[in-house]
């Protein structure tokens, strides 16, 4: 099972140099950019990507933006290889999640604990 980070511009290149700094690895996380890629060739990226370190095809796709081409190419890919989950709205506690418990859990209880460990990130102070 792999994780991809699939996001505009530099910004997951960013996130997995961030968990790496603050966890100290990025085991199976990859990063992926949409930028200088059509739809078309980010899908074929993603692609090629995913046959080469996951022959199991298994995965979560974390996005930064729901509706925008990250998501929209990640969903495409998702429908194609159902061993696949789109989780949008990427931030670095869903990526902490994902390096710590993806050998926790079976892949369909792990999007799940992902978004929730990715809500509790949020947080409103006064």
């Amino acid at each position: 099972m792999i994780g991809v980070v699939i996001c505009h511009r530099a910004l997951a290149n960013e996130f997995l140099r961030t968990a790496e700094a603050i966890v100290g690895f990025t085991d199976d996380l990859y990063a992926l950019s949409n930028e200088n890629h059509t739809g078309e060739t980010l899908f074929t990226e993603l692609e090629q990507l995913v046959l080469n370190r996951a022959p199991d095809q298994k995965g979560v796709l974390m996005v930064d933006l729901r509706g925008g081409n990250t998501w929209s190419v990640a969903r495409r890919f998702a429908r194609q290889y159902p061993g696949f989950f789109v989780l949008s709205g990427v931030n670095l506690p869903m990526i902490f999640s994902f390096l710590t418990k993806k050998n926790q859990f079976e892949l369909e209880e792990l999007v799940k604990v992902l978004e929730r460990d990715a809500h509790r990130g949020v947080v409103l102070e006064k």
